[in-house]
């Protein structure tokens, strides 16, 4: 399925606000876990200039326990690897970044797309010329990607519109990418739902449930990806939807992590007494 055709298909029905308490009680007890998670709008808070954007520390420190206890966390970003890799920071995940065109695992374990017949360059002079009218327009250089920002202005989403579909239309190889407050040129490779079909292949785990929670519009693909895999997906926010279920905001995101880490440890504690009853220690 295209991009285009998610994204007319997408719809709300059965996708309702929740707690976090809800969701935590649906999740089967004789499954492997996987967390799929966006960043900006999911673990971090919107900010008026990206660069400012950051996760906080107990969110940081609640995946971490999470992975301790061997549950695979994904982050799937459209930031680029470096940049989401520095939010992240100390903790090192695999990363989907420029909304799966690029996908991490480790430093010899890399898939990226050959994009060299592109001129990001160009790209880049071309699209600042045309913002030169519109200095509240703010450009994102993403390396395969050029994102162009109206966070300080939501009247000039229009013109940000019109600025990259005229661009577009000299570079075939790219696709628009709408998102809040951002209209982002980037290769047509990029889609957040096969980067998670191929973390997933490459995991080879059994009966995984996988969980994706995201945001925007680009996550969207992701939604769809994880429902055919019969699992667990998490829109934050308003917004027509295939996400399962909803989340308010950033805090209810954290607060479903933080429930889900003590799920999980309560369960491995269980399933790890001896014979005798007696519970043998986490590390």
């Amino acid at each position: 399925m295209n991009s285009q055709s998610t994204i007319s298909d997408r719809r709300e029905e059965n996708t309702y606000f929740v707690t976090s308490n809800d969701i935590i009680n649906t999740l089967s007890l004789d499954k492997n876990y996987c967390l799929f998670l966006d960043i900006d709008g999911t673990l971090a808070p919107f900010q008026i200039n990206p660069e400012q954007s950051f996760i906080p520390k107990t969110t940081l420190e609640i995946i971490k326990e999470i992975i301790e206890l061997n549950i695979p966390v994904i982050a799937v970003t459209g930031r680029d690897i470096d940049t989401a890799g520095k939010l992240l920071h100390p903790i090192e995940v695999p990363i989907a970044g420029l909304h799966g065109l690029d996908i991490y695992f480790s430093s010899d374990n890399y898939i990226r797309p050959d994009l060299s017949s592109i001129n990001f360059k160009k790209l880049k002079q071309d699209i600042i010329k045309s913002c030169e009218n519109y200095p509240e327009l703010l450009i994102e250089d993403k390396g395969y990607s050029i994102a162009l920002h109206y966070r300080k202005n939501s009247n000039l989403e229009n013109h940000a519109f019109n600025i990259m579909q005229q661009i577009k239309s000299f570079y075939p190889q790219l696709k628009i990418n709408k998102g809040k407050f951002v209209v982002e040129l980037i290769p047509h490779q990029a889609d957040k739902g096969k980067a998670i079909q191929t973390i997933l292949n490459h995991l080879k785990l059994p009966s995984v449930l996988p969980i994706f929670i995201g945001d925007d519009l680009t996550d969207e693909s992701g939604f769809i990806c994880i429902n055919q895999q019969s699992g667990l997906t998490i829109k934050v926010g308003s917004g027509e939807t295939h996400a399962k279920y909803r989340l308010k905001d950033i805090d209810d995101v954290a607060n479903f992590l933080f429930l889900f880490q003590n799920r999980i440890k309560n369960l491995y504690v269980k399933n790890s007494q001896n014979q005798n009853g007696e519970k043998i220690c986490l590390n």
